[in-house]
């Protein structure tokens, strides 16, 4: 890990326990010893950072094209393993994340795409499915929890404390634990996934 990147991720825990009581929850806590897509919920800005604050290694992260014109916040971003992606279907991107899945990266995926409306669970665009058949890399599922209270997509800027933030990571899935190796099969796996781990948090007590 990078002396930037520690930094940075040490005071983005700093700040989101200060303000959220953020909580992680790892549920298998195994070092996965290989390059991976962690594959997230996505209902606010915050989500980014919240998952680079809240996972144990390195993230490699996708953003949309446009955060890049400002040279500072390009140099800043691209520091923290920051990656242009374009709108639509980018060839580009996506052989940019299997050469960093190649290289033993953990690189994070929004498979709905964009930010929900309500903090519900949208339906996934089929651009993880095509990643994992062509890397055949384990898949991490993760929930994060608050951000959509917190800075849901009609409001211009976050509120501040009084909410409480999570991620929930579970256990690895594994391109031969797939029953059916279609697109379809491998989004509903993921969704169905994620979609247990936010019922096994707000279950828990």
């Amino acid at each position: 890990m990078s002396l930037f990147y520690k930094i940075t991720q040490q005071s983005l825990k700093a700040f989101f326990r200060l303000l959220y009581d953020h909580e992680v929850i790892l549920l298998d806590k195994t070092p996965l010893a290989q390059g991976a897509i962690i594959a997230s919920n996505h209902a606010s800005f915050f989500d980014p950072p919240l998952m680079a604050a809240s996972y144990p290694e390195e993230v490699a992260f996708f953003a949309r094209s446009t955060l890049f014109t400002n040279p500072f916040f390009k140099l800043l971003i691209s520091k923290l393993n920051a990656h242009p992606v374009g709108k639509g279907s980018d060839l580009t991107s996506l052989k940019l994340a299997c050469k960093l899945i190649e290289e033993g990266k953990k690189i994070l995926i929004f498979p709905e795409g964009t930010r929900s409306h309500d903090g519900e669970l949208s339906p996934f665009k089929r651009g993880i499915a095509m990643l994992a058949q062509r890397t055949k890399a384990p898949i991490i599922p993760a929930y994060i929890h608050g951000t959509f209270d917190i800075w849901p997509k009609n409001q211009k800027l976050p509120s501040l404390f009084g909410k409480k933030t999570a991620c929930v990571f579970g256990k690895p899935i594994f391109f031969d634990e797939y029953t059916q190796n279609d697109d379809a099969a491998i989004v509903a796996r993921i969704h169905c996934e994620i979609a247990t781990l936010q019922q096994w948090y707000k279950n828990r007590g």
